[in-house]
């Protein structure tokens, strides 16, 4: 499943420490997290018959809503409840299973007839929310998951068609939806009746910033204002104890804020996770890319400080009522007259740690969530570039393409070619992967990657080895995405290890597809080759 297949942010002998000593200020304190309640009141049914017995007694009919999400627990302590008896109402929808990384599964739901044959079923597929033209678009985009349950008809009669543009960078991107909402607002949208909705949190303060600039009130849902959050305030207090003491001098500004920030654990490498791990290095990425522009436009660390206050400033005037800026997951079970779903990019939505088939799947899962928010009046945008003057890497999210059957507004014609690959190259079916030195079977992901067992040396020249990551490096840079999406380091390992001479060879390593081939097999091949002639020459 996808637990299984991310990489943890501590090696498992340090998590396993982690959590004991969480349980142990726990039981120092007298205190209980969610997963406690559920864990003790599942122990304690099934310990204690005569508090069963009460509670069978006292609770006979139970009705559970959003049943896609409930995890394998909360199942067990319903089946505690429930006992014997069929008394029980389930109301889900596998095509809004979007918590799986909590433990969700819509496996109960699908499984539902088979627990309770006879069971009554009632398909909901009148939507009396969205209009027909937001409705298509839903439908649309789950057309190829056949078990999400049916096609919706709206009842809500004709509307505006929804809207795709596209935008240079992400500063452009941000001013043009805060223009948008305002547009909207004026026209009789009432500010709490619009939200944007951004898949990972470290896209919010852009937005933060151009609303408060048109003042728009803001109401923030799904995690903290950007300048609310503890990394920010520390790196802040940070750039500033370095500005006063003119402790960093020369130097582009960026590679200066990076040095402040390398004391909080910052690299210019993301972090091969998602959750707190990476949304703490995306928030200190952001103002090292404000740096950028700063320091582009003529600032130094002084004066980059004081625009960070200013902006802090500006984004904390209370507000009651106001325009929602919230993540798609934040945003589960709500509904707004008007939605933006903003960097609708490849590598955003879906995420660039989204790799497997079950992972895709719930990305596209999260996408037709937020596309569903939407009661008449909805823009999906995404931007070329991080910063202006960008090199316009990025490519379109790849739901997008599924729905360029909809009508777009001229000035936001989608760049439907969305490139997959050009299909010159073809990979071929291989049996089980060796050590090539020693010769036994591969057995992890890793090993296959590298093409030796854990327990061999890597045979690579370190020159070479680190000749890969300079180049992956650039690569990464160029088109603005983590340096683990163009190779991973075992993949780099078996460059270097294998020296492969031809395609076909780049396509025998693990982690090189016939799209990267593609895209970067000629100047892996040159590369390569001036590696083998170094080493030819190297006495």
């Amino acid at each position: 499943d996808r637990a299984s297949q991310r990489t943890p942010p501590l090696p498992l002998a340090d998590v396993s420490r982690v959590y004991a000593a969480y349980d142990e200020i726990k039981a120092e304190r007298h205190v209980m997290d969610f997963d406690d309640v559920l864990l003790m009141t599942v122990g304690l049914l099934g310990e204690r018959p005569d508090i069963l017995d009460e509670v069978r007694t006292a609770y006979r009919w139970f009705t559970v809503d959003e049943f896609q999400d409930v995890s394998p627990l909360q199942h067990r302590l319903l089946d505690l409840w429930l006992g014997d008896r069929r008394d029980i109402c389930v109301v889900g929808d596998s095509a809004q299973t979007i918590y799986s990384f909590a433990g969700a599964t819509d496996r109960f739901l699908r499984d539902f007839p088979t627990r309770f044959p006879g069971a009554t079923q009632v398909r909901l597929v009148r939507d009396y929310r969205s209009t027909e033209p937001i409705v298509a678009m839903a439908n649309t985009l789950m057309a190829e998951m056949g078990d999400h349950g049916g096609r919706l008809v709206s009842q809500c009669g004709t509307g505006p068609q929804p809207e795709i543009r596209d935008f240079d960078d992400e500063v452009a991107e941000a001013q043009a939806v805060a223009t948008h909402v305002a547009r909207l607002i004026a026209d009789g949208v009432p500010a709490e009746g619009v939200a944007i909705l951004v898949r990972i949190n470290a896209l919010m303060p852009a937005f933060e910033e151009s609303l408060s600039a048109l003042g728009i009130p803001l109401v923030l849902r799904g995690g903290e204002r950007f300048f609310e959050r503890r990394e920010v305030r520390e790196a802040i207090t940070r750039l500033r104890g370095a500005a006063r003491g003119g402790e960093i001098t020369g130097g582009a500004l960026a590679d200066q804020v990076s040095s402040v920030l390398s004391a909080m654990g910052w690299s210019a490498e993301a972090p091969r996770t998602t959750g707190a791990v990476r949304e703490r290095w995306e928030s200190l990425a952001s103002i090292v890319d404000l740096a950028t522009g700063h320091g582009a436009q003529g600032g130094d660390l002084a004066s980059l400080v004081d625009e960070l206050d200013r902006r802090a400033a500006a984004q904390h005037a209370p507000v009651a009522r106001g325009v929602t800026l919230a993540t798609i997951h934040a945003a589960k079970g709500l509904e707004w007259e008007a939605v933006v779903i903003a960097g609708c990019a490849d590598g955003s939505i879906p995420h660039s740690q989204s790799l497997t088939p079950e992972a895709l799947a719930e990305e596209r899962r999260l996408f037709y969530v937020a596309i569903t928010r939407a009661r008449r009046h909805l823009l999906l945008t995404w931007a070329r570039s991080r910063q202006p003057g960008g090199r316009g890497a990025r490519q379109p999210s790849r739901f997008l393409d599924l729905l360029t059957s909809h009508p777009r507004s001229d000035a936001g014609a989608p760049r439907s070619s969305v490139r997959r690959g050009s299909g010159g190259a073809t990979a071929s079916r291989r049996g089980p992967a060796a050590c090539r030195t020693c010769g036994r079977s591969l057995v992890t992901g890793a090993e296959r990657a590298r093409l030796r067992c854990r327990t061999c040396p890597p045979t690579a020249s370190e020159v070479t080895v680190d000749r890969l990551r300079t180049w992956r490096l650039e690569r990464a840079r160029e088109r603005e995405v983590p340096a683990y999406v163009i190779f991973t380091d075992a993949t780099m390992e078996a460059l270097a290890d294998t020296l492969p001479r031809d395609t076909d060879e780049l396509l025998a390593i693990s982690g090189i597809g016939p799209d990267k081939v593609d895209r970067y097999g000629e100047d892996l091949l040159a590369l390569l080759a001036e590696a083998r002639q170094q080493g030819a020459d190297s006495p």
